[in-house]
């Protein structure tokens, strides 16, 4: 099977649902500006990949089951690098997810990026095949920065399958084009992920990590209020003092910073459901926005209207 979705988006919460490699929440934007993304979606036999586009800098919570086992890259070699994980991630590196992890991503401006997923047990299929070894524990990630050679080929198809695909190429009709290709694909995967391959890079370690995923399941459980530092340390049971390291490893901000700009983005959230009876006022006021001049001032500044004009574009 053989075929390609593209879509474009101007709201982060309709371009977070629409990731389909993973699942994607959280998306927090952090610079003024018009937010614009697109996602192209192609499924190539048993290999699918995505690319997506967005515009602002931005945080966002990325969360792996126990499914498709997927690997990340940056979709060319002029991408401005982002914080992955709590570590640097730029052009030359890529990394696959372990099973049923979850990570923050970080990124400072327009960012396009390229996952490709195989279905479970394909990828360890592969690497004992083609090398004759383990790719190892399943539920840990893999990060690499393979040999450009490597990283060329792979971008490279990426482009090539996507042209093939978009001009309705009669020969990915016929099923064993579809396989070969399928199997390139899988190969220069595996030359990616088995070349200078690390098991963890972030200088906090699995202990940050593990508090990062407490820190992100306790805001989801608590995603429809303000939250405050005090009592995200008491639920998580640690310091604020640690939990900043964290959140300056992972998001390069303060869990301060950070959870103001949550409270911001779950206000224009709200303001723009469809069939809400609200108000600025009252919805600024239920996420603890208590000086309404500062706080339109401060909702202006950050999306680039006002709270009102936000209010009034919602769906009937």
């Amino acid at each position: 099977m053989v075929g390609i979705i593209y879509r474009t988006f101007d709201e982060p919460r309709d371009y977070e649902r629409g990731i389909r490699l993973a699942r994607v929440g959280d998306l927090v934007v952090s610079k003024s500006g018009v937010f614009e993304a697109s996602l192209t979606t192609m499924t190539f036999g048993r290999v699918w990949l995505q690319s997506g586009s967005d515009s602002l800098a931005r945080s966002l919570r990325i969360e792996i089951e126990d499914s498709r086992r997927t690997m990340l890259f940056l979709t060319d070699w002029h991408s401005v690098p982002i914080i992955q994980s709590g570590t640097n991630f730029g052009a030359r590196d890529v990394v696959s997810f372990g099973q049923n992890t979850s990570h923050f991503q970080r990124s400072f401006g327009p960012t396009d990026w390229t996952a490709i997923s195989l279905p479970p047990g394909d990828l360890e299929a592969a690497v004992h095949g083609f090398l004759g070894s383990d790719i190892g524990d399943p539920s840990g990630s893999l990060w690499g920065k393979p040999a450009v050679e490597h990283l060329t080929r792979l971008r490279g198809l990426r482009y090539e399958l996507s042209r093939l695909i978009s001009s309705g190429e009669k020969t990915l009709q016929n099923p064993e084009v579809v396989r070969s290709l399928e199997q390139t694909l899988t190969a220069a995967m595996v030359a990616c992920l088995t070349d200078r391959i690390e098991s963890s890079r972030a200088p906090g370690g699995l202990r940050h990590q593990q508090i990062m995923r407490r820190f992100g399941d306790w805001l989801n459980a608590n995603s429809n209020r303000a939250v405050y530092i005090k009592e995200v340390c008491t639920a998580l049971g640690v310091s604020a003092a640690t939990l900043r390291r964290c959140c300056e490893e992972h998001l390069r901000m303060s869990p301060m910073q950070y959870l103001w700009l949550r409270r911001m983005n779950l206000v224009r959230r709200e303001l723009q459901q469809k069939n809400l009876r609200t108000t600025v006022t009252a919805t600024a006021m239920n996420f603890g926005f208590w000086h309404l001049g500062r706080f339109a001032d401060e909702y202006r500044s950050l999306f680039g209207e006002s709270p009102s004009s936000t209010l009034a574009r919602r769906p009937a």
